[in-house]
Order: structure tokens, then sequence, then C-alpha cells
């Protein structure tokens, strides 16, 4: 004997679709207006843009919410062959969402100091991977740049010095002929 579905069934299974849709609607919503933390690192930039013989060279990197720059004991790494430089940052690199909240900053790294040329420093960094595990080296650019040697200051000659002496000693004579006279003037 088959059982008999009363109206009253009927619609208390009507509601209980209702319940799910609204719930399945509201669970989709927030899933859409939600802001998933992504991981973020800029590519990197020089400090000073021009730089001159004997300035110090950096690197500015700005990078956050998964991802942090650090100095931890033996880094940053910089090596050089000829005119490239290389230098390797420590950093960590969080894989879930969840766990994102690593405020944005912009890191400051000192490179050094180089004679005048032309130069080009690649920027590393390395992090651990959790799953699977191992260590990641990545490149965050490549940035050529040339050093300029400071303009020299124009030179006097012998000559130049000459005259230039012969004219202070001019003015100086008039200015303190011009006082005695003043002086006698006014003592009379």
């Amino acid at each position: 004997m088959r059982p008999m579905y009363s109206p009253r069934h009927s619609y208390r299974k009507e509601i209980a679709m209702q319940r799910k849709f609204m719930r399945s609607f509201i669970v989709l919503t927030f899933v859409s207006l939600s802001q998933l933390a992504s991981a973020f690192v800029d590519p990197p930039t020089l400090s000073p843009a021009n730089p001159m013989e004997g300035q110090t060279i950096s690197v500015n990197i700005r990078a956050g919410q998964c991802d942090a720059l650090g100095e931890v004991p033996g880094y940053p790494q910089i090596t050089q062959t000829g005119n490239a430089i290389r230098i390797l940052l420590h950093s960590i690199h969080v894989s879930y969402p969840e766990f994102c909240n690593v405020p944005i900053l912009i890191r400051n790294f000192p490179v050094g100091v180089y004679p005048a040329g032309s130069y080009s420093v690649q920027v590393d960094r390395t992090y651990d991977a959790i799953l699977p595990s191992r260590t990641i080296v990545e490149t965050l650019g490549i940035l050529p740049f040339d050093v300029v040697a400071p303009a020299p200051l124009p030179a006097i000659g012998f000559i130049s010095q000459l005259i230039l002496f012969a004219t202070i000693l001019l003015i100086t004579t008039t200015v303190l002929r011009r006082r005695q006279l003043c002086r006698n003037t006014s003592n009379s």
C-alpha cells in the first residue's frame, strides 16, 4: 500500500527546499563579495634612479599580504661577477589565504657603492615551500643602471688667479681710501 501525502507534508517539503535555496544563495553572495587574499611582490626599483660615484645604491621592493621580505642571518647575499651584480633576498610566502596577514611594506636593501660604469643587478628571492617541501628561488627583476662620475669643478689657471687677486686688491684699496677720505672730511 502506498503512503498518502498530505498537503501539510507537501508544504513542509516546499519550505525545506526554500531554506536550502536561501542558504545556497547567501553562501554564494558572501563568496562572491569576499576578497581573496593575494600574495604579491612588486617589481624592484633602484634608489637613486641615476646613481653617481660614491652613492650607495639600494633596491626597493613593495610586498605584502601573503609575502614578506626580511633580513635574517646570511641574507641578503650580494655577489658580483664583472659588472653583473646579484642580490638574493630571504622571503616568506604563505600558501593558505586564511593565514595571510602580512602588512604591506616597502623594504630597502642596500646593494653597495660602485665606480663609474654600466652595471646590472639581478634581484632574486628565496623561500621555503611547504608542500612539496623544497626551497624556491625566484627572479624578481633585472635592473640595468649606469653609475656616472661627478662633473669636475672648473679649475682656475695661473693667469686667472692673478687677475682675480689683482681685482680683489684693487677693490679693497679703493674701499679703504674712501673710508679714509670720509674720516678726514668728518674730522675737519
